[in-house]
């Protein structure tokens, strides 16, 4: 019980940290998880949290990694095959031993072997830490490419190297021979090992897909389970776990080209699923970052040792991280080439350097330090966690600061807002002429409309004062009616009941909604006798019964409710159409409101099948405005790729939810 509230306070945390990111933009969302960890690291039931190395690769990083690399491109990794090769090994390699050596000889104390080991530590980069600033200052996407296929590799040569230097301080010998064996072993046997589990894992599910057994319930947790059973079967080899990983999500990816149209469904929601989960993990990493830094100051307070003051340690991780993003910068210059073979500006390889953030695996293997070497304390185990810390938390502040500064924001010359407003009217203007089923049409145009408004934030004092103002000027239209001795006193007295109950169904509040279904329940199963209808009426949203409800309460008193609900919304649109074109949001929730009332009041219930072909000819619309658009070099093709998914996905949404427009 005890862990399933752990796990439910850091799911918590991740919600709340992705809200904060979208409404204050200048502070990358990694921040404001490592914040939210903190703050949760106060909580009695965080008190003195530690991070389990093998608990965390196993639940974390295996299916994040897993993930990336089958969302990965085989063509693109393969052209650029040696510049990730480059960076995840060569420069790994370059990195322990040209600034393990140097720090080894400015802190003497510091054993060489450790020295190496702590580099290793805090080599594998993680791009994810700073793909929020990319969004507001894109690169090129070459360059971004590179820089996430780097994270899928080095993470493995990280691993294998800081194994290696570790076991040669607790043995007090070292082999080379040993030392590339075991490399050899754990990089390109995980390598190996993972593309055979994954393509044989790719085979079951193409079988599963050619007998017809691909339900998502099925292949969804095929895949879900797929990263943790190649990771512990690596593992059990002595084999690079996390490679393992990355190479059966890769042959994973290679069965999306051999599935092309076909299961679609399946598809999508893979998709979807694996969307939520990748989100909520690498959520997740940071959290338990942010929860693991008391800890790490903690462990440092444990070492006396006048050489492990805090100020040296604080300046020793200053100095590893810029000497370390120096050998970047040289390394990206000389020894990482464009696909056109030109040569990498200065400007390019500084955000190549400054990009090599890191995460929470470097903390993870930190803590993966024993506490004990052959019986007595490691006492250098405090200080190299702390110092791994401070390398994480400076190596996301330096891009954060100084990457906008080199790469300006820039601005889209085809805003993509813009031409999702422009294909929802062409939807709207394909039914505004429609004639011979202006109910339906009005359902649709009302549908598309509500989009143009979800694409905004409404202002809810001014929507509420706009609904306020809209009755108080239908009220005024029916007592002028009542003036001119055109309608009763009971029907201004049953017809100001309406607005009043019009304006409580409005607010859309659950009490109300509550209300409201008692009330409607109880009049139409005491109207008609009939236990069953009550509960349907309960049961059914009340917008939709009160046209029924109060038709039949004008009726019942031998009066008419159109002709007074007729005057009642032409005034009215009238006034949201004298509003000012600021307020375009919030009048368009009021028009909408009042259109859906004036045509379930007029026109009761509606042909489904005609609701049908409306909706498929409003997005045959907004097919043709981005095939025109294209065609005519207006938008580029990914401007129209994403544009054409939404509609997709609005055609999805109908399928599933056409009960709701059948009302």
């Amino acid at each position: 019980m005890d862990q399933v509230f752990l796990i439910t306070i850091i799911l918590a945390a991740v919600v709340g940290a992705n809200i904060l990111a979208r409404h204050v933009a200048a502070v990358p969302l990694p921040f404001f998880l490592i914040g939210f960890g903190v703050i949760l690291s106060a909580l009695p039931v965080y008190r003195n949290f530690r991070l389990d190395p093998s608990t965390f690769a196993f639940a974390i990083i295996a299916p994040l990694l897993y993930n990336e690399a089958q969302n990965s491109s085989r063509l693109w990794i393969g052209r650029s095959i040696l510049n990730i090769l480059s960076l995840a090994v060569g420069l790994v390699l370059v990195t322990v031993l040209i600034v393990g050596t140097g720090l080894h000889w400015f802190f003497a104390i510091l054993p060489l072997s450790l020295s190496f080991a702590l580099l290793a530590i805090v080599t594998p980069t993680d791009a994810s830490a700073v793909n929020s600033i990319f969004e507001a200052n894109p690169i090129a996407r070459e360059q971004m490419g590179i820089l996430k296929n780097e994270s899928l590799f080095n993470d493995a040569a990280g691993i294998v190297i800081f194994d290696v230097a570790l076991t040669a301080y607790i043995s007090g010998t070292f082999s080379l021979q040993i030392a590339i064996g075991e490399f050899l072993w754990e990089f390109l046997g995980g390598l190996i090992f993972g593309a055979v589990i994954g393509i044989l894992i790719v085979s079951i599910r193409l079988f599963l897909i050619r007998y017809h057994d691909d339900t998502p319930l099925i292949m969804v947790s095929i895949q879900l389970l797929s990263p943790f059973l190649v990771y512990l079967l690596a593992e059990r080899l002595a084999l690079s776990g996390i490679l393992a990983v990355v190479a059966a999500g890769l042959a994973q990816g290679s069965e999306r080209s051999r599935l092309r149209l076909t299961s679609a469904r399946m598809q999508i929601v893979t998709s979807n699923v694996w969307e939520v989960i990748a989100g909520i993990l690498s959520g997740s990493v940071f959290v338990l970052l942010g929860l693991s830094l008391p800890l790490v100051i903690q462990t440092r307070h444990h070492s006396t040792n006048p050489d492990f003051a805090l100020y040296k340690l604080l300046l020793l991780a200053l100095l590893i991280y810029f000497v370390k993003t120096l050998v970047r910068l040289v390394w990206s210059k000389y020894f990482v080439r464009l696909q056109n073979k030109q040569a990498r500006s200065w400007r390019d390889s500084l955000v190549m350097a400054l990009s090599g953030a890191h995460g929470t695996i470097t903390l993870s293997l930190a803590f993966s330090m024993p506490n004990a070497i052959n019986g007595q304390p490691f006492a250098f185990r405090g200080p190299l966690i702390f110092m791994a810390a401070v390398i994480i938390l400076i190596s996301m502040i330096m891009p954060t600061i100084f990457i906008p500064i080199i790469l300006p924001a820039q601005k889209s010359t085809q805003p993509r807002y813009q031409w999702v407003r422009r294909m929802l009217q062409a939807g709207i203007r394909a039914l505004t002429d429609e004639s011979d089923h202006p109910a339906e049409a009005q359902i649709v145009i009302d549908t598309i409309q509500q989009q143009l408004i979800l694409d905004n934030t409404p202002k809810i004092r001014l929507q509420r004062q706009l609904m306020k103002a809209s009755q108080e000027v239908e009220k005024k239209a029916v007592k002028q009616l009542y003036d001119a001795k055109k309608i009763t006193a009971d029907e201004l007295t049953y017809y100001y009941k309406f607005i009043q109950l019009n304006n409580f169904s409005a607010d859309d509040k659950a009490w109300k909604n509550v209300l409201l279904r008692i009330r409607f329940s109880l009049h139409i199963g005491t109207m008609n006798r009939n236990l069953r209808q009550a509960q349907e009426a309960f049961l059914t949203a009340p917008v939709a019964l009160e046209e029924v409800y109060w038709r039949r309460q004008f009726e019942n008193h031998g009066e008419n409710l159109l002709p007074i609900e007729q005057a009642g919304f032409e005034a009215v649109m009238a006034f949201l159409k004298t509003q000012p074109k600021a307020h375009e949001v919030e009048v368009n929730i009021v028009r909408r409101f009042y259109r859906t009332r004036h045509r379930r009041v007029h026109m009761g219930r509606v042909d489904a099948d005609i609701v049908y072909q409306m909706f498929m000819r409003a997005f045959h619309a907004e097919y043709t405005l981005i095939q025109d658009a294209v065609m005519s070099g207006q938008i580029p093709s990914e401007l129209a790729e994403r544009l054409q998914q939404r509609i997709s996905f609005d055609e999805i949404t109908y399928i599933q939810n056409i009960e709701v427009f059948q009302r």
